[in-house]
């Protein structure tokens, strides 16, 4: 029987995270999961802890949680129930009760205010060095955003947590990688942010690595592959400086959409670069997707 090894697990794993955030609203069962890991129920969640540092249940709960408190800000229009059910809780009663154990506040409070003073605490939490950067109350304009209907995007990718410069380390593996092995040069890079700051600690945001591929990738030990879902997206062209692209996440999240006629949709943003600032340090200046449905 072939031996399991760390690769393999960190392949299924990484197969199980794709399936979550695809679809935040479904209503994963443990049985369901640890078949994609074609583990069994029991050694899923051991490795599933081992590899992600928590339980598979009290991290779909927290990404479940993070994202129903961006929506909750960024779709105004849209009842607590409604939200509630786009994140995969089983009722509002239990959603109130959930919001309230992670965020210390009722999501109708959420809306009112609350969020503003777990900026300041998630601000407070934060030890890394961006932080004066990335919390400053740096205003940009609102950019001009084109609606795109895009197509599913294939992608190979490194996970990473943390907005913050250790992000260069996940870029240069995956490129050193992709070049050695398949002898991708120049490629496509794209970002994915799966957190936004003023919610989540830096320290604890997720982002994701992504280069653009058109052949067959076979995942490694850190390295997978994955789709990046079409479908409606607000794009805009922006440049600037180290850390302003939180600042655009901020702008478009917070003030465009607030005046759009859309909402936002349940799956991540992105930026495909035209110039990798984690890599040089150097100028900001990408193309910015922000996933929509009316």
């Amino acid at each position: 029987m072939k031996q399991t090894t760390q690769k393999d697990h960190n392949e299924n794993i990484n197969r199980v995270l794709y399936t979550i955030f695809k679809d935040l609203s479904h209503p994963f069962k443990i049985e369901e999961l640890a078949k994609i890991s074609t583990y069994s129920s029991f050694h899923f969640q051991k490795i599933f802890k081992n590899i992600v540092g928590e339980s598979v249940i009290s991290y779909i709960k927290k990404a479940r949680l993070e994202w129903s408190g961006n929506l909750l800000i960024f779709n105004p229009n849209s009842t607590i129930t409604e939200i509630a059910n786009s994140c995969g809780f089983a009722s509002s009663a239990t959603f109130t009760n959930e919001f309230k154990n992670h965020f210390n506040t009722t999501p109708s409070k959420w809306r009112k205010g609350d969020s503003k003073d777990y900026k300041d605490l998630c601000s407070k939490k934060s030890s890394d060095q961006l932080k004066s950067i990335l919390y400053s109350e740096k205003k940009l304009p609102i950019p001009t955003v084109e609606i795109k209907s895009i197509n599913p995007i294939k992608v190979a990718y490194i996970r990473h947590i943390g907005y913050n410069k250790t992000i260069k380390k996940p870029w240069q593996k995956l490129l050193s990688f992709l070049d050695y092995k398949y002898k991708i040069k120049a490629p496509t890079m794209i970002g994915l942010y799966h957190s936004n700051p003023d919610i989540t600690p830096l320290e604890e945001c997720r982002y994701v690595a992504c280069v653009k591929i058109e052949k067959k990738i076979f995942p490694t030990n850190e390295i997978g592959v994955m789709e990046i879902p079409g479908g409606l997206y607000g794009c805009c062209s922006f440049q600037g400086s180290y850390g302003d692209i939180i600042h655009l996440y901020r702008t478009l999240y917070y003030s465009w959409l607030g005046e759009s006629s859309y909402r936002a949709r349940n799956t991540p943003p992105f930026a495909i670069y035209n110039n990798n600032h984690f890599l040089d340090d150097g100028v900001v200046d990408v193309e910015f997707f922000i996933p929509l449905e009316y």
